[in-house]
C-alpha cells in the first residue's frame, strides 16, 4: 500500500507539473491573436514561447511565420526566426513539424531548409514578410543564418529532431482545441 501511495503521489506531481506548464503557456498564448484552424499553429506558438525563454528580449526577438518570395510568388515560410537585435541579423531559423509521421515531418523540415538555403544563397531578389503583422524584413538580415534546426512534439528527438517540445502530439491537439474554444467564447484574442 505504501508503494502504491508513493507511486500515486509521484504521478500526481508529474501530472500537476505538466498542467502547470500548460497553464503558464495558455496564459501567454491567450493574448496573442493567432488562428488555430491550422493544426500546426499551436506547435509553432509553443515553440515560440520556448525559444523566447532561451533567447530573451531585449537582445533577441523571436518571430513566427516569416514568408519569403521572389516578388511574384511566395516560395516558402520560415516557422521560427530568431533575430539578434544587437547584431542586427537572423542567427537561427527553425522548422516546426508536429506530425503523426515523425520521420515524414523531419524529412519535410529538411526539404524546407534546403529550399530556403537554395533561394537565400542565390543572387535573385527575395522579400521577407511576417504572415501575421505583414512587417517586411530586409534580406540582409537573413544573409548569414548561423543555424537551421528542427522542432517537434515530445518524443521526436529519437527520430532525429533537434528540439522537443514539452507536449506529446495528443496533448498538442488538446491544447489546440482549448485555444479554439477559448477564442469562440471571446476570452482569447482572435486574429
Amino acid at each position: 500500500m505504501k508503494k502504491f501511495t508513493l507511486l500515486t503521489s509521484l504521478l500526481l506531481l508529474l501530472a500537476s507539473s505538466a498542467f502547470a506548464d500548460w497553464a503558464q503557456d495558455f496564459e501567454e498564448l491567450k493574448n496573442i491573436p493567432r488562428s488555430y484552424e491550422d493544426s500546426g499553429a499551436i506547435c509553432e506558438e509553443v515553440a515560440r514561447l520556448d525559444m523566447q525563454k532561451e533567447f530573451p528580449s531585449p537582445q533577441y526577438k523571436v518571430e513566427v511565420g516569416i514568408a519569403y518570395g521572389d516578388g511574384s510568388r511566395t516560395i516558402g515560410e520560415l516557422d521560427i526566426v530568431i533575430l539578434d537585435l544587437q547584431q542586427n541579423k537572423v542567427i537561427k531559423v527553425a522548422e516546426v513539424k508536429c506530425w503523426k509521421d515523425i520521420r515524414g515531418g523531419l524529412q519535410k523540415a529538411m526539404d524546407q531548409r534546403a529550399r530556403f538555403m537554395k533561394h537565400n544563397n542565390s543572387s535573385k531578389p527575395l522579400y521577407f514578410r511576417s504572415t501575421s503583422s505583414q512587417q517586411v524584413f530586409e534580406r540582409e538580415l537573413f544573409e548569414d543564418v548561423e543555424e537551421f534546426f528542427s522542432i517537434a512534439q515530445k518524443g521526436a528527438a529519437s527520430a532525429g529532431f533537434d528540439v522537443e517540445l514539452a507536449y506529446t502530439l495528443k496533448e498538442m491537439h488538446q491544447h489546440r482545441t482549448e485555444m479554439l474554444r477559448c477564442q469562440s467564447q471571446g476570452i482569447c484574442a482572435k486574429p
